[in-house]
């Protein structure tokens, strides 16, 4: 056993002291209250209970035979290849942890990594019943950025059975993996193999929302345009540029690209859900019918844009 009987019971007696803020259960371990919890005190224990949680910033290997708990992990499309991941949608990733012959303080650490390189934006993961989101800690290993969080904290006491929760969503695009895995909290010992989520693909997915305010003629320097007022929302999930020259206006026939001179507005990039309006100025003959307005992105279906009554 790590820690001796005594000091078992000292932490034991502690507890009860404390007036019931937890309590061991046997076979069970139990969780211990975060310090960062709003009114929540740590009981005053000797020992290691309050004292900071070891830092890992990334896996650790651990040889065959020398584990002292196990991980089991399940997770939404795991197994399907070519499954893919909805950006800013939560999957819920379930946890089973088991194992018996270690007590100590025991924590789940769990990593990120991300094929385009990731910062502590990409991906938010919460735990435990009041939902408690993962604060990332940012290391670069062997020229690329690692995320390590701490999650759940618990005391073993020799036996292990519990089942653990944890609401992920990605916030950016690209090829994510997601590792957990068990280690003491007071030296950064590994006690379990890390169990991963890998290749998770979250694609670029999405539309432009581009709107038609306003349309009239207006005359400039002696020439009459047919203008448009336009709102475009870049609905996508990841940033998008709206660009004037992709827009087409159709009358009778004959199709018209915008007039470069007399509209100011030429491109911008948009991050999503951001919004840009302005103008788009036509020269077609004032009074011609059948007006249709195009937006057409290469490579893309070209979307209709309606025009108001």
């Amino acid at each position: 056993m790590k820690r001796a009987n005594a000091i078992i019971a000292i932490v034991l007696a502690a507890a009860l002291v404390g007036g019931g803020m937890w309590a061991l259960s046997h076979g069970k371990g139990e969780d211990l209250p975060h310090d960062d919890e709003p009114g929540t005190d740590l009981p005053d224990v000797p020992g290691n209970l309050t004292d900071p949680i070891f830092s890992v910033p990334h896996p650790v290997d651990i040889k065959a035979g020398e584990e002292k708990l196990s991980l089991e992990l399940s997770y939404p499309g795991q197994g399907y290849a070519g499954t893919e991941y909805a950006w800013n949608e939560e999957y819920e990733f379930v946890l089973r942890t088991s194992g018996s012959g270690w007590d100590g303080r025991a924590v789940i650490k769990v990593f990120a990594e991300r094929a385009e390189s990731i910062g502590a934006k990409c991906i938010v993961i919460a735990y435990g019943e009041n939902g408690t989101v993962a604060s990332w800690m940012l290391k670069t290993v062997h020229g690329n950025n690692h995320l390590s969080a701490d999650t759940v904290v618990w005391l073993s006491n020799g036996t292990d059975d519990r089942t653990d929760r944890f609401s992920v969503l990605f916030n950016r695009t690209g090829t994510f993996n997601v590792t957990f895995q068990a280690f003491d909290a007071d030296s950064g010992e590994p006690l379990s193999a890390p169990v991963s989520a890998a290749d998770m693909e979250v694609p670029a997915a999405g539309e432009l929302n581009i709107r038609a305010l306003g349309g009239e003629w207006r005359e400039v320097e002696n020439t009459t345009y047919f203008v448009v007022l336009l709102n475009v929302t870049n609905e996508w999930n990841v940033r998008h540029s709206v660009d004037a020259a992709y827009l087409t206006l159709s009358s009778d026939g004959a199709e018209t690209r915008v007039s470069e001179n007399v509209t100011s507005f030429t491109t911008q990039e948009l991050a999503p859900g951001q919004s840009a309006q302005f103008q788009a100025f036509f020269l077609i003959e004032e009074g011609a019918g059948d007006i249709e307005l195009i937006y057409a992105e290469p490579e893309r279906t070209p979307v209709n844009v309606p025009l108001p009554a």
